[in-house]
């Protein structure tokens, strides 16, 4: 019962710093709600546009009429060029970052180079686009 009356004691004697502390904290809590309720976010500008082209009438020319395809053509076979995993005795097609390259036969790189093309001559690889290996 002691500890009661001394903490009675102790608000009186403080009251005033007491009611200070308080109001500062309520005054701290009620700026920090305002301004997080009044704050406004803006959402993106998005704007979205209509497709140039209609689509759908492309897509139902494209199907309407049944195309022959070659054996050649549904394999990916380009006249000229043909595709060997191993590429034996002919000239390595490669593609890669510094450009479409081909590799012979005794070269440097011939035997480390994986295909994506074979040719049977020079001027078939470079008609197709690609420059001879530098070693």
């Amino acid at each position: 019962m002691k500890a009661y009356f001394s903490f009675i004691d102790f608000l009186r004697r403080n009251q005033s710093k007491l009611a200070l502390i308080v109001g500062f904290i309520l005054v701290a809590a009620l700026s920090f709600g305002i301004g997080r309720f009044s704050a406004t976010s803006n959402p993106p500008d998005i704007v979205i546009e209509e497709p140039v082209l209609d689509l759908t009438e492309l897509n139902n020319t494209q199907n309407s009429a049944p195309a022959q395809i070659s054996a050649d053509a549904q394999s990916g076979v380009v006249a000229g060029e043909t595709y060997d995993p191993n590429c034996t005795g002919k000239i390595k097609g490669n593609i890669g970052s510094s450009g479409k390259i081909y590799h012979l036969p005794g070269g440097a790189f011939y035997e480390r180079t994986i295909p994506e093309l074979c040719f049977a001559t020079e001027a078939d690889a470079q008609a197709a686009g690609f420059r001879k290996s530098s070693r």
